[in-house]
């Protein structure tokens, strides 16, 4: 499995920005979120929030003690506050001059003290700031006025243009280097090739500008963001911090969030690192360390699928043929196929899944219950001469128990209409040619020339067909059945010509060398 790249030369002094932003197609599997309270689940719940209150609720959501006091609390502060600035009769001024009023008066009511790692519940409550929930403040009494801004992100910071159409006006929250967030040279290269392998940049494009220009680009650039991913920016910032403190498991979770919220390409990347780490010596005892694995396989591009298929035949010798837990073994495989989208790996699971279980029943002599699973591997898997040997012997005990040939004959017909796929399988073929020739054994046995000469012909035409082989002297012996029931009926020179067609699969055979010399 994929090694989790090491932060050793990463850096964190105060909250890292958020990087490129740009969204992709959410994994096939996600982890159930882990949500520190009830408030913090009912604020992330609105996929898209659109008014202040939901904005406000995810604003404060990211401090695990907050409740819905706090959010009517904050919103009664944001109220007092607004009845302050309409007294000013703040609508009637130029809009510079609005932006100037709104800028004095927040500063004066909340930005009382700067903090690299404050959060925006502490911003409202207690005036404690950073650029992040600064920059959020602004932006919610902005959204409130209707005045036109946007945020923008830098590697290491973040503030608000207010009318960046015309005046253009930079709301300047704190100075720029607030901190900073230092990869190092393994991380880059690491993150570039997850570029590249999710087809988000082209090998031509890092050819041609080099890994450092591509990850400036990607991960660092000056952007545009919207207050949703300033909002995200916050869990974000949470996960790079507990990367930091080798805490997988809590930057998991935050930056699970912090997707959930905005779906970012970095945060994306980050959190299948946070998951390399938290797998790294897991011994998958329990099925929900197969999800996490999962999940891990569900954020990896499809050159992954070596790996993932091993890891599956891992599951497979531990579940099901060590211990026979079928039920878990059932709920691996759903959770293996829940992380694949990609047809051809789909198609490999499945084939293992529903070989081994087919194989195991099979060995355990239960060959009605092996049967319709080892069918449901050869869909996936045609070629596999294991798996063509387990169906053949599966079906010849069935045919060595089953006295009744007509009625093994019905079976195998019935067999190749509910799977047509199986009338030109290589095992079928071979239980047809056995079944035709036993049936026409049994019917020349028993003296009933006609169906035996029905069957006979039927055997002789699979045989020139050449789909599938029988032993030499089977076919002797078949012969030899007829041309005794050709001899009790009086019918010596066919009793002759069967003889002597058998002699040509055993020359050896005396009865038959005996019948051919009448």
């Amino acid at each position: 499995m994929l090694q989790l790249l090491r932060y050793s030369a990463l850096t964190l002094a105060g909250l890292a920005a958020l990087p490129a932003l740009a969204q992709t197609t959410a994994p096939a599997y996600h982890s159930p979120l882990t949500y520190a309270s009830a408030f913090e689940k009912a604020a992330l719940a609105p996929e898209a929030p659109r008014t202040e209150h939901e904005y406000l609720a995810q604003l404060l959501a990211v401090n695990p003690t907050s409740t819905d006091a706090e959010l009517q609390q904050a919103e009664r502060r944001l109220a007092d506050f607004y009845t302050q600035l309409d007294a000013t009769k703040l609508t009637t001024k130029p809009l510079a001059k609005q932006v100037r009023s709104i800028f004095e008066l927040a500063h004066q009511r909340f930005l009382t003290k700067y903090e690299d790692a404050a959060t925006f519940d502490q911003t409202v409550q207690g005036g404690v700031y950073n650029c992040v929930s600064a920059s959020a403040l602004y932006a919610l009494i902005f959204e409130h006025y209707h005045l036109p801004y946007v945020i923008r992100q830098k590697p290491t910071h973040v503030y608000l243009v207010a009318d960046p159409e015309a005046s253009n006006i930079t709301v300047e929250t704190t100075a720029p280097t607030f901190g900073y967030f230092l990869p190092d040279t393994k991380f880059k290269k690491a993150y570039v090739e997850y570029l590249v392998e999710g087809k988000l940049v082209s090998q031509a494009e890092v050819q041609q500008k080099g890994v450092e220009e591509i990850f400036k680009q990607k991960f660092q650039a000056d952007k545009t963001i919207s207050l949703p991913q300033l909002i995200s920016l916050q869990y974000y910032n949470q996960g790079i911090l507990a990367l930091q403190a080798d805490d997988a498991a809590k930057a998991y979770q935050a930056l699970q969030k912090a997707e959930k919220l905005y779906p970012a390409t970095e945060t994306k990347y980050l959190l299948t690192q946070s998951l390399a780490s938290r797998l790294q010596g897991n011994s998958y005892n329990k099925l929900e360390d197969v999800q996490l694995l999962a999940e891990f396989y569900a954020r990896q591009p499809t050159k992954y699928r070596d790996e993932c298929v091993n890891d599956f035949k891992g599951m497979t010798q531990k579940f099901l043929l060590e211990r026979g837990d079928t039920a878990t073994y059932r709920g691996v495989y759903r959770t293996f196929m829940t992380s694949v989208a990609d047809t051809a790996t789909r198609n490999t699971l499945s084939y293992v899944y529903y070989m081994q279980r087919g194989r195991m029943l099979a060995l355990q002599q239960r060959g009605s219950e092996a049967f319709p699973l080892l069918l449901q591997a050869y869909r996936y898997n045609q070629v596999s001469p294991e798996l063509q040997g387990l169906i053949s012997a599966v079906v010849q005990d069935e045919i060595n128990v089953h006295r009744n040939s007509v009625g093994l004959l019905r079976r195998l017909d019935k067999l190749t209409a509910d799977y047509p796929f199986l009338r030109g399988s290589a095992p079928m073929q071979r239980a047809y040619l056995y079944s035709y020739g036993r049936a026409a054994y049994d019917a020349f046995a028993d003296n009933k020339r006609t169906e035996g000469k029905k069957y006979l012909t039927a055997f002789e035409q699979a045989y020139a067909r050449k789909e599938a082989t029988i032993e030499s002297q089977l076919v002797a012996n078949i012969y030899l059945a007829a041309s005794i029931a050709s001899g009790k009926a009086n019918d010596v020179a066919g009793a002759k010509a069967y003889a002597r067609k058998g002699l040509a699969y055993e020359p050896t055979n005396t009865d038959l060398k005996r019948i051919a010399s009448y």
